[in-house]
């Protein structure tokens, strides 16, 4: 969580005694201006770094002002699934320090196959999107693949699993003796397989993307001021 604070020892110096009176009342409307606008802004920002994000991480960013203390309060919110929150995956694509990788998220996908026995635990899942059988959509892999392998794969009840037309799913843990196939979820369609999943013994690392925290210093430092100086002068 990132709290900015910014001086205005600069803006205050130019200001004739009236403006100065009026100055916490304007710094207050500036920070309830500003925090929506950082929202946006970051929503733009991760639509332009991240490739094809969902509206579920552009959404993610939370903000609070404390009209007492002139502060805001920056954050990604922690709502949702506990541990597949956005705070939980977006942190290893953060830049922290002089860090450029961070260690991917081990999705609920993993962790359902894992609790139902078809994989080992602490194993991983990465998808191959370029692989025959694979169905995509705009660059990932289709929650219709997902669905079919959990169902299949008996890792889900609740999912659709018994449509063979669209191909069947199997799955070969790393401890598996009696395959000659790597260990991963493929899928068997129209008399040829191929892997969907690779299966990592541990979680791979993914580069650090987006400099979250200077990015929100740097746009609040460029737009207070100017918003301050605006309401004083009405």
């Amino acid at each position: 969580m990132q709290t900015i604070k910014h001086g205005l020892d600069g803006l205050i110096s130019e200001l004739i005694a009236l403006e100065k009176m009026q100055l916490p009342y304007a710094a207050k409307r500036a920070l309830f201006w500003l925090g929506p606008h950082l929202r946006n802004f970051h929503a733009r920002e991760m639509a332009n770094v991240f490739r094809d994000p969902v509206p579920y991480t552009l959404r993610s960013v939370r903000y609070r002002v404390d009209p007492e203390w002139l502060s805001l309060t920056l954050r990604i919110s922690e709502d949702g699934t506990l541990g597949q929150t956005p705070a939980d995956y977006l942190e290893p694509v953060f830049r922290v320090g002089a860090s450029t990788r961070g260690t991917a998220l081990t999705t609920r996908f993993s962790r359902r196959l894992q609790r139902g026995g078809v994989f080992t635990p602490g194993t991983h899942l990465v998808p191959i999107t370029g692989a025959r059988h694979a169905e995509t959509r705009r660059g990932r892999m289709s929650q219709t693949v997902y669905q079919a392998a959990l169902g299949q794969l008996r890792a889900n009840e609740f999912a659709v699993g018994k449509q063979r037309s669209r191909g069947r799913y199997f799955a070969i843990d790393r401890s598996s003796s009696s395959s000659t196939l790597q260990p991963g979820i493929y899928r068997e369609k129209n008399g040829s397989i191929s892997r969907l999943f690779a299966l990592l013994d541990s979680p791979p690392s993914v580069p650090r993307l987006y400099d979250w925290r200077d990015a929100s210093i740097d746009e609040a430092i460029d737009q207070l001021e100017g918003r301050i100086a605006r309401i004083l002068a009405r």
